[in-house]
């Protein structure tokens, strides 16, 4: 959540080095958030039934949602004449925001959310959630644009990072016993890689 905040705040007169990081922040840091839910989801996973389940994500979820929505596309409204307003908003707005984040774009992943826990239920086993997670991979590398309507496509996107997570969780006992021992070599290859990615934007920064 830090890396998201970062990742969606830009000061003025930022630092060349403040807009490198934000942007190689970018390259991962929703695919991370959505891996982590995965996990998180299938780790205190209850045994209930589908619809209570969705019940409560219809509470948790859909519900602050629109009530935020709103909350925001008055505000916009009752401001936007009077000063700057990013993604302007009209009275239809009302409406639109049960099908669409127009209150604000960054609001698209609580759809996406909400399909992910539409969905991921059905996979109950382990072997079922290998078979979701090999579909969403699909579906991720399809060459195909499906409508932005409830947020489908970004669905569509972010569901393989989702279900990558339900299997990190699910096969834990697999790679655990080498986490010690990968933990230095990751951390310094994830160090190399950014300098890299950085000395690299600085070069493209220079000409």
């Amino acid at each position: 959540m830090i890396l998201v905040v970062i990742g969606h705040y830009i000061p003025e007169n930022a630092p060349s080095w403040y807009v490198m990081n934000r942007e190689f922040i970018y390259t991962f840091h929703m695919p991370l958030f959505m891996f982590a839910s995965g996990f998180i989801y299938i780790a205190f996973k209850k045994d209930e039934s589908y619809g209570h389940f969705l019940m409560k994500k219809v509470k948790r979820l859909m519900i602050p949602y629109i009530v935020t929505s709103l909350i925001i596309v008055t505000i916009k409204l009752l401001t936007e004449k009077n000063a700057y307003v990013e993604n302007p908003v009209t009275v239809l707005s009302y409406i639109k925001v049960l099908y669409s984040p127009v209150a604000g774009y960054f609001l698209w992943f609580i759809w996406a959310l909400w399909w992910m826990f539409v969905i991921a239920p059905i996979f109950r086993s382990k072997r079922l959630r290998i078979t979701g997670f090999a579909i969403a991979l699909l579906l991720h590398y399809m060459p195909i644009s499906i409508t932005t309507l409830f947020c489908l496509e970004q669905a569509r996107i972010m569901m393989v990072y989702f279900f990558l997570g339900i299997v990190a969780y699910d096969y834990r006992e697999v790679y655990i016993g080498y986490t010690k021992k990968l933990a230095i070599p990751v951390i310094l290859l994830f160090a190399g890689g950014e300098y890299v990615f950085l000395e690299h934007l600085s070069v493209l920064g220079g000409q």
